[in-house]
């Protein structure tokens, strides 16, 4: 239709029905402006989600849960003094890990505009703030990146920490609480030629120390022993370069980015150093429900075992690897599953933790790389393991777990050899089992082929 046939149209419809028509008009008129005000506010908010220097834009924005972006744009009670827990690890890990290594070069934490009080001569003043790791902020092309501003010694230590310095954080001693209080170093190894171990040191609240070992030799020769002792020193640490756990003759310290070993009985010495691989460690996380307090971090998911071993009149070189944790806190009553497996490229984590303060029902499963750089690959909510043996030593474990990113992975566990510690109705199968691990993780095929250890409970 040409416009002058639709003006002629229209003209007449006005004179022949002029208040239905005029209705009309203004109706479609009034639709027309709110859908040019709607396109208009869209384009804005999308203008403004891209804007790296306004609060939540750029391309991708964290927030801790149950946060909306739009509180931090509008205000509310929900906004203030909003903090991301373990935010250090969280950039060095996930968003500088190798899940997004193809898409994320550079972060760089920024604090703006925060509100600071500074006391001066004559009262207190209330200034706002603004913080930047300098180099990360260039790196990024931050908006907040005043010309000569360098990194303090403080800015490199937290995004790109010395692997000594960052040990030596992870696995502090902390102040007991409760009688019940219980706090323990624990290394696990395997050698090229088929020996493994288990080693403990476990200190209580008043200080007294707990030392043992359990080594199954490649030809079968088991050997398994615990002490008691008033321990020397503990490993509080402070500002000191090294943390060392001394009980009698036994000794495990960290020291310069190594964990050195010394163990002395008759019949039975050791020496062991044990060397971290950067970047495969989980952080330390604590559950308190009531006066249930459990702690746990793994400084070593994947480390290199040298050293040697004497057991009665033959002496053992040990080659390998080594796997180590911590756990403290109240421990009364608490049950758990765990498992863990390393290969040069992945390290896998999985854990439970059972008390009856906590509501639990999905097992936590970690999956980790090493290239094309090292951190946590995915975190995904597992089955709890399917058991297969009955209550006598377990045969075999199944895990099946997932996330809402869409990772799958599956892990079926063989068990080679079963360690039992009994203890009531209960008993606590240390195991060392064959993982075969399959499935796609942040659209890779990821498989695994290898030994590692798992622990579980059965009750007769």
């Amino acid at each position: 239709m040409n416009p002058a046939t639709a003006f002629l149209i229209a003209s007449r419809a006005l004179m022949a029905r002029p208040r239905r028509t005029t209705a009309l008009l203004l109706g479609y008129g009034l639709g027309v402006g709110v859908m040019v005000a709607l396109l208009a506010v869209g384009d804005a908010l999308l203008l403004q989600a891209r804007d790296e220097e306004v609060v939540a834009g750029g391309d991708l924005v964290l927030l801790p849960e149950g946060v909306d972006p739009e509180v931090l744009k509008m205000g509310g009670v929900t906004g203030m003094y909003l903090e991301i827990p373990n935010a250090r690890h969280l950039v060095r890990q996930i968003l500088l890990g190798p899940r997004y290594a193809s898409a994320i070069a550079a972060v760089s934490p920024e604090i703006t505009d925060r509100v600071v009080y500074v006391r001066v001569r004559g009262g207190v003043h209330a200034v706002r703030a603004s913080g930047i790791l300098p180099s990360a902020a260039h790196r990024a092309r931050s908006a907040l990146r005043p010309p000569g501003w360098e990194d303090a010694p403080a800015d490199r230590a937290w995004l790109n920490p010395d692997p000594a310095r960052l040990l030596h954080t992870l696995d502090r001693f902390h102040a007991p609480s409760g009688p019940a209080w219980a706090e323990w170093w624990y290394f696990n190894f395997a050698t090229q030629d088929g020996t493994y171990g288990y080693l403990s040191f476990i200190a209580d609240a008043e200080g007294r120390a707990m030392v043992g070992a359990t080594v199954r030799r490649a030809d079968g020769a088991f050997v398994r022993w615990t002490e008691r002792h008033r321990a020397t020193v503990l490993p509080f640490g402070g500002n000191t370069p090294t943390l060392r756990f001394e009980a009698g003759p036994h000794r495990a310290e960290l020291r310069d980015g190594r964990y050195r070993i010394r163990l002395r009985r008759p019949g039975f010495t050791a020496e062991l150093e044990i060397t971290p691989q950067p970047g495969l460690y989980f952080p330390p996380v604590e559950w308190r429900s009531g006066k249930f307090r459990s702690g746990y971090v793994v400084p070593a998911l994947r480390a290199e075992l040298r050293g040697r071993m004497r057991l009665g009149s033959q002496v053992l070189p040990l080659r390998g690897t080594a796997y180590h944790d911590h756990n403290w806190g109240n421990w009364a009553g608490v049950t758990w599953e765990w498992g863990s497996a390393s290969t040069p490229d992945y390290a896998l984590l999985y854990g439970l933790v059972r008390h009856p303060s906590l509501q639990y029902g999905e097992t936590f499963v970690a999956l980790y790389a090493t290239k094309p750089r090292p951190g946590l690959l995915s975190v995904l909510r597992g089955t709890l393991p399917a058991r297969e043996g009955g209550q006598s030593a377990p045969t075999r474990l199944r895990l099946r777990a997932v996330n809402d990113a869409g990772d799958t992975l599956a892990a079926d566990l063989v068990v080679l050899d079963a360690l039992p510690s009994r203890a009531g109705r209960t008993t606590f199968w240390q195991l060392r089992v064959r993982y075969r691990v399959r499935g796609m993780v942040a659209g890779r095929w990821v498989g695994l082929d290898t030994l590692g250890f798992a622990e579980t409970f059965t009750e007769r």
